[in-house]
């Protein structure tokens, strides 16, 4: 049942230069990509893979889309790049194109390049408008990896290490983020009457200073464990902040466009933040993200806090045309209703495969994005992060690109997939749990794979 690697010469020596010369996290085997069509992606040796990551989470159309490819070669012909003092037409259209999608009057919006400098900027316009300091996050949260974003990130690992001065002081991670599966307060849902929440509050009452300017949260909490909250909580939470005068933010940089059957994921539970945030999905791959707001709250800002904010490469003619090109594709196939479809039969087939293997111990997700939850056994739903890494690399070896990271394994395919290609990764998936149930790849390091891995050198064969 053992499977190994078969890589060219040029293909190691292309790894060993990689880590000579490249300062990243990588998974091991350090594989490189040269190309990529739809939902597959192929190694400079020419081995296939089933993109299930779609990039970075950022490829809803799949790669090499012919679409996109077109609107990069007219745009290289046209403009690339300019002095962000001044604008272009494609950005103008993306941002009107980005507001006729939202609900309420979110109708301005601040763009920047990453996902992490769009909630920097949310964060300037709370706190520029309200006149508070207290920024307030859920636990198992991830926003982004500059040091005001870092600061309200709470999803553990060795990210954080060493960077306590550095990061601001008046961040406060204090909402218990809704993982039933891992009740925070040890209650059951829905019993429990969302008391998460009430903890939570209590907790802000505690430790904040009582000058909260907002709450911060993904709609659905991904890195922290695709943490789908009950129909009440995200309700509940927009009403946490209107009582403590608070600015609610939510940041869709993993979820939008259409991933989880809606444009945006919020929409699934009639709220509607002050402020959104959006990266990844959003960009076409490109480096270009943002942030959406009111016209009252924008002219609030103005002059604030350094708003409104702008860098050399926000909002550039390249990365505004590809990505405002995507947008209107993902609306004209309606992508949205795709997802819902086509996330049925991807979870039904977790599901099933769940039933066999007692190593999952939850699927969770919604449209065609989901995780799966890897523990030690079904009992005590202790976390299990050797057995996620064995599967994530016993996939690779079957075909598979997939994220592991501590005990969760994420899978997001482009949103153009088809039920065949769903029906083989399924297939395909499975082999590699049978093979890592039976303890295959022996002795494999997953401790430094990532900035969110275990920050003691770990060896996944070890137990």
């Amino acid at each position: 049942m053992e499977k190994t690697f078969q890589f060219s010469n040029r293909h190691h020596e292309l790894m060993a230069r990689d880590e000579e010369y490249v300062y990243g996290w990588r998974y091991e085997p350090r594989v490189i990509f040269e190309s990529g069509r739809g939902i597959m992606l192929k190694d400079v040796d020419g081995n296939e893979y089933f993109d299930l990551t779609a990039g970075m989470m950022s490829m809803v159309l799949g790669h090499s889309h012919p679409e996109l490819t077109q609107a990069i070669r007219d745009q290289a012909d046209k403009l690339v790049h300019q002095s962000s003092w001044y604008s272009n037409p494609w950005l103008v259209e993306f941002a009107e194109l980005i507001v006729s999608t939202l609900p309420g009057d979110l109708k301005v919006v601040n763009f920047a390049v990453t996902g992490s400098e769009a909630n920097e900027i949310a964060m300037r316009m709370a706190l520029g408008v309200t006149g508070r300091y207290d920024i307030v996050s859920v636990i198992r949260g991830l926003h982004g990896g500059s040091l005001a974003a870092e600061a309200v990130t709470s999803v553990g690992g060795g990210r954080k290490a060493h960077l306590g001065p550095l990061m601001m002081p008046s961040h406060r991670n204090a909402i218990y983020a809704p993982l039933c599966y891992r009740c925070p307060v040890n209650l059951t849902y829905p019993s429990c009457n969302v008391a998460c929440l009430d903890h939570s509050e209590e907790l802000m009452e505690h430790i904040t200073s009582q000058n909260v300017a907002v709450i911060m949260a993904e709609t659905i909490p991904v890195a922290g464990g695709m943490v789908v909250p009950p129909e009440e909580w995200l309700p509940r939470l927009r009403d946490l902040a209107d009582r403590w005068g608070a600015m609610l933010v939510l940041d869709e940089a993993q979820l939008a466009p259409a991933k989880t059957g809606k444009m945006w994921a919020f929409e699934h539970y009639d709220v509607i933040p002050d402020i959104l945030t959006f990266g990844k999905g959003m960009t076409a791959g490109m480096g270009i993200a943002g942030t959406v707001t009111t016209p009252e709250i924008a002219e609030q800002a103005r002059g604030k806090a350094g708003l409104p904010w702008g860098g050399t490469y926000s909002g550039d003619p390249l990365p505004a045309a590809v990505a405002l090109k995507q947008l209107q594709v993902v609306l004209r196939d309606n992508l949205m209703e795709k997802a819902t479809v086509l996330g049925a039969r991807l979870h039904a087939g977790l599901q099933a495969i769940a039933a066999k293997h007692e190593v999952i111990g939850d699927v969770r997700g919604m449209g065609l994005y989901y995780m799966l939850d890897i523990v030690e056994a079904p009992d005590t739903r202790r976390p299990n992060h050797a057995m996620a890494e064995r599967i994530r690399y016993n996939a690779l070896l079957e075909g598979l690109v997939l994220i592991a990271v501590k005990n969760f394994i994420r899978i997001c395919p482009a949103l153009i997939i088809t039920e065949a290609e769903i029906d083989e990764i399924l297939g395909r998936l499975e082999v590699a749990i049978e093979r890592s149930v039976a303890g295959y790849p022996r002795n494999l390091d997953f401790s430094t794979s990532s900035s969110l891995a275990a920050r003691s050198p770990v060896a996944a064969g070890s137990d």
